[in-house]
């Protein structure tokens, strides 16, 4: 599905480059309201580099980022989360030494002020924290509201990171491979849990590396390598293409059967 003007995100011809590194080169296609797209490739692919793109935490070389029809190449991370665009990274990091609770009121804060520090002591921090809260139950962790983060296993701090873009309103969640690190069963669970997301009105593009997983949530996959796309299409026709599986595997291997 290549970029259209009806498509609530639209990448055109998109390119970046660091120094003589072309990470991402001539990257076209869209993503309607209510999608689940895996966004798929090998190592250095460029996948990482895109999500950045989009939500602003680097700045296209060539070409344009459309949302909801408004080009994005103009705005900062802030002001594109402010429209709808949450990123949900790899590595999570949150505040140590506030609450899972605290951590979700200070990103719900993000939408109605530019230092969104003054969420914990706004007037509408009982709004905020009431949103905090949904969110924490949402993605199942709202029994753990009052716990340190510190003190937390990794399922539990990749559900707040979850949460934490969660708590900003997306109209599109951006995931960067949100199963790594996990066991099969919190794995799992956590699929399930983004399926669900996208079901309630999310649109979603995730990284995974759990092809398992991908090819059980997502009906469509976009695949990237050295920078390019190379595929775009639904899950099952992409991943028996030749040429997909050799970008992963080498030639003459074959992917498992989904």
């Amino acid at each position: 599905m290549n970029g259209s003007t009806d498509a609530l995100l639209t990448i055109d011809d998109l390119g970046v480059r660091f120094g003589g590194i072309v990470a991402v080169h001539g990257v076209s296609f869209g993503v309607h309201k209510g999608e689940l797209v895996g966004l798929l490739g090998p190592n250095g692919a460029g996948k990482t580099t895109l999500l950045r793109l989009i939500s602003g935490v680097v700045a296209p070389t060539t070409g344009q980022i459309r949302f909801k029809g408004e080009s994005l190449n103009r705005l900062n991370a802030a002001m594109r989360a402010q429209r709808g665009i949450a990123l949900s990274h790899q590595i999570v990091r949150p505040f140590r030494n506030m609450t899972l609770l605290e951590n979700v009121v200070l990103a719900a804060g993000s939408r109605i002020t530019r230092t969104p520090w003054r969420a914990l002591t706004t007037l509408n921090r009982s709004q905020l924290r009431d949103e905090a809260m949904r969110c924490l139950d949402l993605v199942g962790i709202g029994a753990l509201a009052d716990n340190w983060p510190g003190a937390q296993p990794l399922g539990v701090l990749k559900r707040l990171e979850v949460a934490r873009a969660l708590a900003t309103g997306p109209s599109l969640l951006l995931l960067d491979e949100p199963l790594a690190g996990l066991g099969h069963g919190e794995a799992l669970r956590l699929a399930d849990l983004i399926r669900q997301l996208n079901a309630g009105g999310v649109t979603i593009v995730l990284i995974e590396h759990n092809l398992s997983e991908v090819m059980r949530i997502c009906p469509r996959i976009v695949v990237l390598n050295n920078g390019h796309k190379m595929a775009d299409g639904p899950a099952l026709e992409v991943m028996r293409d030749p040429a997909v599986i050799e970008a992963y595997l080498g030639e003459g291997a074959e992917l498992a059967e989904y």
